[in-house]
């Protein structure tokens, strides 16, 4: 029975890659714009993102695949009197970053293929899972390259599932590098709307004028004076709620094979 299950996977997997005309994958800068309720508590994103793709090779108008985008919102640094295990103190530098991460699977298709052309335009949709995540990092600032931290915490954390579609064109720059074989090297520039679920989130950047509404709590880290030795809070950012609702800007490169 064992062996049969491996014959008919080896079977499948040989089919599956046949079907395969060749493979491509993607990276470059994005840039988020929160839209709706969303837009009240974060400004703006910035970040990369990662692409792999296949190309079916009766379908060449068609590749689908995978993607990863890795988002920065919102960041807070300070300088605190942090207090160490064995009870003792130093000033420490204290950096919270406020980060999610989306993972998707969809396809993209080339509305048209015209001989000669360098400009492909594309529709794309696809469906995944975001992970919003808040860090508070502790640093020496003796350590001038931040290696490591010397404490760490979640502050925050929480995620749910995405749609997302839109748009965009390659443009082939075997035109500019005429070294380049046809349709190996492009460039990419695309927009998305993703929408998705309720969410919890903390931005210690949000616009100022929505701190003074009833959706969102407060979250404070505690820090010891080391004159006074007394224990103080040290507020960190506030946490939000809404519907995952955003406008991302894409511009890379693509290598296909």
């Amino acid at each position: 029975m064992k062996f049969k299950l491996l014959f008919f996977t080896v079977v499948m997997s040989q089919w599956a890659f046949a079907q395969i005309e060749g493979y491509e994958f993607g990276f470059g800068y994005t840039y988020t714009s929160p839209i709706g309720t969303m837009n009240q508590n974060i400004k703006r994103g910035n970040g990369f993102t990662l692409e792999l793709n296949l190309i079916p090779e009766k379908i060449n108008r068609l590749a689908v695949g995978m993607d990863m985008d890795y988002t920065i919102y919102g960041n807070d640094n300070s300088k605190q009197e942090y207090t160490f295990s064995d009870g003792t103190t130093a000033r420490m530098d204290i950096v919270v970053n406020n980060t999610f991460l989306n993972f998707m699977v969809g396809g993209r298709y080339y509305i048209m293929e015209v001989e000669g052309n360098n400009i492909k335009p594309y529709v794309s949709v696809k469906g995944g899972y975001s992970w919003f995540r808040t860090n508070l990092n502790i640093y020496d600032p003796d350590d001038n390259d931040h290696c490591e931290p010397v404490d760490t915490d979640i502050l925050m954390k929480d995620g749910t599932f995405l749609i997302s579609g839109g748009g965009g064109f390659h443009w082939d720059l075997s035109s500019i590098f005429k070294k380049k074989d046809p349709n190996r090297f492009l460039f990419n520039v695309g927009a998305n709307l993703t929408l998705g679920g309720k969410v919890y989130y903390m931005n210690s950047d949000a616009p100022s004028q929505n701190h003074n509404n009833h959706n969102h709590s407060d979250v404070n880290a505690q820090f010891i004076n080391t004159q006074t030795q007394v224990v103080h809070e040290h507020h960190v950012g506030y946490v939000y709620s809404s519907f995952v609702e955003m406008v991302e800007i894409r511009a890379g490169f693509i290598l296909r094979r």
